[in-house]
Order: structure tokens, then sequence, then C-alpha cells
């Protein structure tokens, strides 16, 4: 499979779901408060924005460049495709919004999340999305032919989730339940891929 197909199959599945995303943002003004106080200690780091921004590209660089394997990519594709499904629906019928006031800093890293902000809003937190596609990343590149060359891969991967986690939390993107939420989802989702999938629809590719 060329990149170039892949990168179609990519942008049909991600496009729907941040039309869905962006519009029940925008139709979504206030929902549950998943504060805790475990929350309320951890503190605002807003140097972890630039972290947070890795998600967009590595997922393109995982499943374009560095995923090979048919049966591989459309397992990532399917968990992904599952994953987004079930996150709309919580997005939609359990709204969850998150109190971001006094959360700033006057400095190029506090910059950036306020301008994160305005596009990422406070609500679409439950699951997180971003903890959920980056452990799916590290679990489907752990998978591929790169990483068993590489063992350094997969070690590297499982460490920029755990980041990535970590920074949604400490932006104050993320209640911890949401942390957790999703990385539940990105376990049973690739599970479920790669019994479906990847051992069954395309075992022999």
């Amino acid at each position: 499979m060329t990149r170039k197909t892949k990168t179609k199959y990519v942008i049909l599945l991600f496009f729907p779901y941040f039309t869905i995303y962006f519009l029940l943002q925008s139709a979504t003004t206030s929902g549950y408060n998943l504060l805790t106080d475990v929350d309320i200690i951890i503190p605002f780091v807003p140097e972890f924005i630039w972290v947070y921004h890795t998600l967009i590209p590595v997922f393109f660089i995982t499943t374009v460049l560095m995923i090979e394997k048919k049966n591989v990519f459309f397992s990532a594709m399917f968990s992904v495709f599952i994953a987004s499904v079930i996150m709309i629906a919580f997005y939609t019928f359990f709204p969850v919004f998150y109190p971001r006031d006094g959360h700033t800093e006057a400095s190029l890293s506090g910059l950036m999340v306020e301008l994160t902000r305005t596009i990422d809003g406070a609500n679409n937190t439950f699951p997180s999305a971003h903890v959920t596609f980056s452990w799916l990343l590290a679990f489907f590149a752990g998978m591929s032919a790169y990483a068993k060359k590489n063992r350094w891969i997969k070690p590297v991967y499982l460490s920029w989730a755990l980041l990535i986690s970590i920074s949604t939390v400490t932006l104050k993107q993320h209640f911890v339940v949401d942390v957790f939420s999703g990385m539940v989802l990105a376990m049973a989702c690739f599970v479920l891929a790669k019994n479906v999938v990847y051992e069954r629809m395309f075992a022999t590719n």
C-alpha cells in the first residue's frame, strides 16, 4: 500500500470525526464537572503544550510512514474508527466541561495554550481523544516491522503516550478521569482490532 493511499484513508477517517467534534464543541456550552482533589493538586505547566501538539504529526508519521503491513494499518484504522464513534457518543450524551478559570501564564508557552483554547474548547473532554489516540499509536507502532527491527521504538512510543497523557492534565485541558477512561478505551479498541482485523481479516497479509 502506497503512502498516498494511506494518507487518503487517514484523512477520510478523521474528516467526519473532527467535523462532528467541532460542531458539538460549538453547540455545547456546559456539562458535567468531574473535578477531583487530585485535579486541583496537579500544577498548571504550560510548557507541556509543545508535547500536547505532537499528536497530529506523530499520528501521520506512524500511520503513513512507519506502519507498512496492510493488516497492521487497517487494524489501526479500525481501532481509531471505533474509538472515535464511542467518544462522539460520550461527547453527545454525556457532555463534560472543564472549568479553566485562572489557568494562564504570561510566556510563549502560555500564549500557545491560550491560542490552543480558542480552537480546542473546554468541553468534549471525556474520554480524552489525545490520550486515546496516543496510546493506540503506541500500541500499533510496537506491532510495526520497523519496531521489530529497532527495539527502542516501542519504549519511546509508550513514553511519548505517557507524556501526552500527563500534558492533558497539566495543561488543565482534561480531568484525571478523562485520562484513565482514554487509556481504557484505547486498550479495548486495540484488543478488538487485533482480534477482529489483524488476526482474522488480514492475517495472511
